[in-house]
């Protein structure tokens, strides 16, 4: 299909005229993200869509950039120079917890952001004296990097170019951070990342569990075996539960939960995704296990760690912290990303030994702060 073709068909699809149609090819980043990367040339909108499919890796993932008016009507796009930049932009809001995307600009790569701060007030119905801060999201797998922008240095020397996305949200300067849960864009992709979404408990096939009949996923005693070692109460405020999982490769199920242990008053398990939750990670969460029976309103703050042990040297152990106000809301939190299947699976490495992965939790409840 020739490349005009398929403008026409947008244009009858959209209701964009052909010549109000910028396309942008995107490109996947050494950091292993897509961003939009450069405009099509107007030889290349010459050729056939198959054409430029085999001259970008057999694919052809394009984005549409349109220029509106006030009226939302569509105008012929300006002409980009190289000094122009394409960015787009994302509202956070501390106090509502969301953040939303709010527009594009082209900006010149020797400007600086605070030469746009009086257009992104105005793209959020702010005053345009309001005092914002931005910070550039970087990435989002496996793991979460999103850096403050120094408003004073050119965007060429932030290393921001085509394709790259801005957040932005009020300072809190001379306000009392501690108010908010997230008070600014970084904790708060960190907790969006890190947030175990809600599933249907899954049921497994008669031929993937340990047992003749179906059930919901969980490990046979007959594969597992788990410590607890804590204060000599029946309830300590907290504990180390350490779940030792057998036949680890020959796991054919999407999600695991350990056994059961106290702390705090509250049932506790261990969540794992052995091949990863819709990352090429193992995916480790702590789950309240009996979230379903609490009164309504019930919420519980911990601080814990997830490890999974290596069994040839223990300071290659893989460790991580952090804490969470566990609710109805969310029963679960924890890593989706904790470490690349790959370091896990390495046989070399010593996290896997005898086909057995042993991962420990070190929960400790709190009173909130």
């Amino acid at each position: 299909m020739p490349f005009t073709q398929l403008k026409e068909e947008v244009a009858k699809e959209l209701g964009i005229p052909v010549q109000f149609q910028r396309y942008w090819i995107w490109a996947k980043r050494q950091n292993h993200t897509y961003r939009p990367d450069r405009a099509l040339t107007a030889h290349e909108e010459t050729q056939s869509v198959g054409q430029l499919r085999d001259r970008n890796s057999a694919e052809l993932k394009l984005f549409l950039d349109v220029e509106l008016c006030l009226d939302l009507r569509p105008f012929p796009p300006p002409e980009k120079t190289k000094e122009d930049i394409l960015l787009f932009f994302k509202f956070y809001d501390p106090l509502k917890e969301k953040i939303r995307y709010v527009g594009r600009l082209f900006v010149k790569e020797s400007g600086k952001p605070m030469e746009i701060l009086t257009k992104l007030n105005e793209l959020v119905g702010f005053s345009p004296d309001e005092e914002i801060e931005l910070f550039e999201e970087i990435k989002f797998e496996p793991k979460v990097m999103c850096e403050h922008i120094d408003s004073n240095q050119s965007f060429r020397d932030c290393e921001i170019g085509d394709g790259d996305i801005i957040c932005f949200q009020k300072s809190l300067r001379n306000h009392v951070s501690e108010q908010y849960r997230f008070p600014e864009v970084p904790s708060f992709l960190e907790y969006v990342h890190n947030r175990q979404p809600e599933e249907h408990q899954m049921v497994v096939p008669i031929s993937d569990s340990p047992t003749k009949i179906p059930q919901t996923i969980k490990v046979a005693p007959a594969d597992t075996a788990s410590t607890v070692d804590a204060q000599a109460v029946d309830d300590p405020a907290s504990a180390q539960f350490t779940w030792t999982i057998d036949n680890f490769s020959r796991l054919n199920v999407k999600k695991l939960y350990s056994e059961v242990f106290n702390v705090g008053g509250y049932k506790w398990r261990i969540l794992i995704f052995p091949k990863g939750n819709k990352v090429d990670c193992l995916s480790i969460y702590l789950d309240v296990a009996d979230s379903a029976s609490l009164p309504y309103g019930w919420s519980k703050y911990a601080q814990f760690s997830l490890a999974v042990h290596n069994q040839i040297q223990n300071k290659f152990t893989v460790r991580k912290d952090t804490q969470h106000q566990f609710n109805e809301r969310e029963k679960d939190w924890g890593f989706t990303s904790f470490m690349l299947l790959s370091d896990l699976c390495h046989p070399e490495k010593g996290y896997i030994m005898d086909d057995t992965v042993i991962i420990e939790a070190d929960v400790a409840v709190r009173k909130a702060n």
